[in-house]
Parts: structure tokens; C-alpha cells; sequence
């Protein structure tokens, strides 16, 4: 009778093995890196001290590797701060 029991719970456990490994793997490793999109945004920030730094953004096209700044700005004491690139609201085309 325990055995019984011992091979239900064997049966029980390769089932849900089975089917916890059901997933849908698209193909190679490469189509599987499309499905996050063809553009991913990233961000940096810097230190210069204690009174300044710069932060910006890049964009990465994950089809040619290519690599754009979209965004990147000086701060520091107040009133100092610049824009040294500004093309947030632009087409990835247009961006240099």
C-alpha cells in the first residue's frame, strides 16, 4: 500500500516537471532577442565632484548595434546647467 503511494507521488512530480518545462522558445537565441524590441534605451549619469556631473541617454538598435545619443546634460551650481544634446522627441533616423 505504501508503495502505491510512493509511485503516485513519482507520477505526480514527472508530471508537473513535464509540464513546467512546456514553454514556447522561439527558435534560436537571436529571435528570442527581437521579441524585446528592435530599440532599447539606456542611461548614464557622472560625477565631477561635489559640485557637478552630467547625465544622459543612448539609444541602441539591436539589429546593427548601432549606438545614438539622444540626451546629455552638464549640471552643477544652480543656473549652470546646459543642454548639450536634445533630440528626445525625434525619429532614430534623424538622430546623429
Amino acid at each position: 500500500m505504501k508503495a502505491q503511494y510512493f509511485i503516485y507521488g513519482v507520477l505526480v512530480a514527472l508530471f508537473f516537471l513535464v509540464l513546467t518545462g512546456a514553454i514556447d522558445h522561439q527558435g534560436s537565441s537571436t529571435s528570442a532577442n527581437l521579441s524585446f524590441g528592435r530599440y532599447q534605451l539606456s542611461s548614464w549619469a557622472t560625477s565631477f565632484g561635489e559640485k557637478g556631473g552630467a547625465v544622459g541617454a543612448f539609444v541602441i538598435d539591436t539589429v546593427s548595434g548601432e549606438t545614438r545619443t539622444v540626451y546629455s546634460r552638464t549640471f552643477g551650481p544652480p543656473m549652470e546647467s546646459t543642454v548639450i544634446k536634445n533630440d528626445l522627441k525625434k525619429p532614430y533616423s534623424a538622430i546623429q
